[in-house]
């Protein structure tokens, strides 16, 4: 008997040994633990920043749909193509497509949906952060909305309504079957921000969308055209008592409900994630893929992957525990603290160095005086002898120029003479020319008359 009990003791021994070890190597595995890690507060409020001041209503949308992120880039691309549709016609006619209800209510809202699509990064990550924990999503979300009412941003919100119920703010819209899409500095309207190292994601719209802008200047808050709903639209809420979305279901949801009763109505439940909607696009995290049985690696895995594939075998996986974490973090902020030690001890040693530099300087400047001061007599002699020496030069240079003067004055007598004599030479040859040309002229008409004779008498005989 008691070989049989040892047998099957080692026997279940052996089997919870093998049930045991695939667990147990997954939680040592690095890439394990690298999946594991979540979002920290700082990340989370630089995602949420400029979405966090929405509407509940849209704001539950956007949550959702940042789940789906395929399905996101094709409704913008389609509602690119039937820009002409207004928003019931629109919402109404891509009802085939199959897409997720949620899309389906931000096709009236082309805004938020074209920077769904651009900025798909941000969308990922706000989708990630959300399938991960949702809870620590909606408590960052009131986090700012904290921070927001502390530096009194809600006293500029003209279209949206701000209630507190159990210190959680609520934002609402004024006109029940209006929602309008408020545009705002993220870098502004929190105050300080806390979380230097992550700052606050700051959208910019394209001009082609029209923004309303208030009568006062002094408001932090912008608009986009208000949307009328007539569309299927209030079918979920925020429970932010239990930190998570309520949805019922999504017909005949185009009236205004508030929160309270979408979350109390009858057939309400928490939203659940669908897998069919995320069309194959990866999870970013190991718990997140096995909760919705997927079989495609996650996104850090794939980076992991393609990692080894670049640098070979000699790539190993990081590992990135909590413990690692606060231990390079303690050893960067030590390097910065030694660094900063450094440099201090180089600035006194340079400054010493200058102030030596500067005692030498003042020094040889005080020899200097001194000697100077020693030697008043040396100084003064000569000094009289530079100036006797250039009243020397100045006096030859005078003698030189009074010699010169009566020989340049006598020169110029002489230039003068012979100019005149040449001027007078030549009026006399103009005139003796003039002369002999007159008495050419005389006897050249003296001579005419005898010519002109015979031929007169030539005439006559005939």
């Amino acid at each position: 008997m008691n070989s049989i009990k040892q047998g099957t003791l080692i026997l279940l021994i052996a089997l919870s040994q093998l049930v045991l070890t695939p667990s147990v190597f997954a939680l040592d595995d690095p890439v394990d633990r690298i999946d594991e890690i979540q979002f920290s507060e700082a990340q989370l409020a630089q995602v949420l920043a400029p979405i966090a001041l929405y509407p509940d209503s849209l704001l539950t949308h956007i949550l959702i749909a940042s789940t789906y992120p395929l399905e996101v880039v094709q409704a913008n691309r389609w509602r690119n193509k039937y820009q002409a549709l207004e928003a019931e016609a629109a919402v109404k006619r891509a009802e085939d497509k199959g897409w997720d209800p949620s899309i389906l209510a931000l096709l009236a809202f082309p805004t938020v949906l074209e920077k769904l699509s651009d900025d798909l990064d941000w969308t990922q990550k706000l989708g990630d952060a959300f399938l991960q924990d949702e809870a620590r999503v909606l408590a960052s979300i009131q986090t700012l909305r904290q921070q927001a009412d502390n530096a009194n941003t809600f006293d500029d919100m003209d279209n949206m309504k701000v209630t507190k119920v159990n210190q959680q703010i609520i934002i609402e819209p004024v006109q029940k079957e209006i929602v309008y899409v408020p545009v705002y500095d993220t870098r502004v309207v929190y105050g300080h921000w806390r979380w230097y190292n992550y700052p606050p994601v700051y959208w910019v719209y394209p001009p082609r969308y029209p923004v309303h802008y208030p009568s006062h200047y002094s408001s932090r808050f912008y608009w986009h055209s208000g949307i009328h709903i007539s569309f299927n639209y209030y079918f979920s809420a925020f429970h932010w008592h239990k930190r998570h979305i309520v949805v019922t279901h999504h017909h005949s949801a185009n009236r205004y409900r508030s929160h309270k009763r979408i979350v109390t109505s009858s057939g309400a439940q928490r939203w659940n994630h669908k897998p069919a909607h995320r069309r194959g696009v990866a999870y970013r995290s190991t718990s997140v893929k096995q909760r919705y049985h997927s079989h495609r690696p996650t996104t850090l895995q794939t980076k992991q992957l393609r990692s080894v594939e670049r640098h070979g075998n000699s790539a190993k996986p990081k590992h990135y525990s909590t413990a690692q974490v606060k231990q390079n973090r303690e050893q960067r902020f030590s390097q910065k603290l030694a660094k900063a030690q450094h440099s201090n001890i180089n600035n006194s040693q340079h400054k010493s160095v200058k102030q030596g530099a500067k005692e030498s300087r003042q020094q040889r400047n005080n020899n200097h005086q001194r000697d100077m001061r020693h030697q008043p007599d040396k100084s003064h002699q000569q000094y009289k002898s530079t100036q006797r020496e250039r009243s020397q030069q100045q006096y030859k240079s005078t003698q030189r120029e009074k010699i010169q003067q009566p020989e340049r004055s006598k020169q110029k007598s002489k230039n003068t003479q012979q100019s005149r004599q040449r001027a007078s030479d030549q009026k006399k040859d103009y005139r003796q020319q003039q002369a002999k040309s007159q008495q050419r002229s005389q006897s050249a008409q003296a001579r005419s008359p005898q010519r002109s004779q015979p031929s007169r008498t030539k005439q006559r005989d005939h």
